[in-house]
């Protein structure tokens, strides 16, 4: 049983909805259960706390259905230390969704055959994952990121000098990504690959996120 499916039977076995359970938790939006309940997205800090308190369980079993608890004897003197979980599900995005993704920030546009990949909780509600395409971001020296990683793209950071970015050019309908280089006021998408020439961009291109982290699944 996963983290989504035990918080779906303890809801129901309370016999609440999800919008009374919504308002339980100080008024969260019901968007945000379901996506725990469909297991796209993890509860975790206040969120979480909260729910063992509502099932009247331990947040060690909302995430692991493991309760470390039973096992302890009543003369402990010590209390089960608050549980962390600390990833969350996004969508892993064609080159083409990723052009769209800065007008259209909605799973549910995505329909249903979308792959999902754990991302680290610091990145925000609106990060996708992006799978690299072609060997331009590969560098025989420093960092090389080869075709087939999975890079994570965060529309809430802000681009900066030399940071890894995912962008859609003009008159393009796919995602590139590029390190974006801010030199004597030009600015450029720079692909590692050094058999690569550089982008001039210049108002002709649109910034859709920066890369906070890259995994290559062998």
């Amino acid at each position: 049983m996963t983290p989504g499916e035990r918080i779906l039977r303890k809801r129901k076995e309370q016999k609440l909805s999800i919008r009374g359970l919504c308002k339980l938790l100080g008024g969260i939006s019901p968007a945000t259960v379901s996506m725990w309940e469909q297991d796209r997205n993890k509860p975790n800090g206040e969120n979480l706390n909260n729910l063992a308190r509502i099932f009247k369980t331990t947040t060690t079993w909302i995430l692991t259905g493991k309760d470390y608890t039973a096992n302890t004897p009543l003369s402990s003197n010590v209390t089960e230390a608050p549980a962390q979980y600390n990833t969350k599900s996004l969508p892993i995005l064609s080159h083409v969704q990723a052009g769209d993704w800065a007008e259209a920030l909605d799973y549910r546009a995505l329909g249903n055959d979308i792959e999902w990949e754990d991302a680290p909780s610091r990145a925000s509600d609106n990060a996708f994952w992006l799978r690299v395409v072609g060997d331009s971001m590969t560098s025989p020296i420093g960092i090389t990121i080869p075709e087939g990683t999975l890079i994570l793209v965060d529309p809430d950071v802000a681009p900066e000098n030399g940071k890894l970015v995912v962008a859609k050019l003009d008159g393009t309908d796919e995602a590139t990504f590029k390190k974006l280089v801010i030199d004597a006021g030009m600015k450029f998408l720079r692909p590692l690959n050094p058999t690569y020439p550089a982008i001039p961009i210049n108002g002709n291109c649109q910034i859709l996120g920066v890369v906070i982290e890259a995994k290559l699944k062998l």
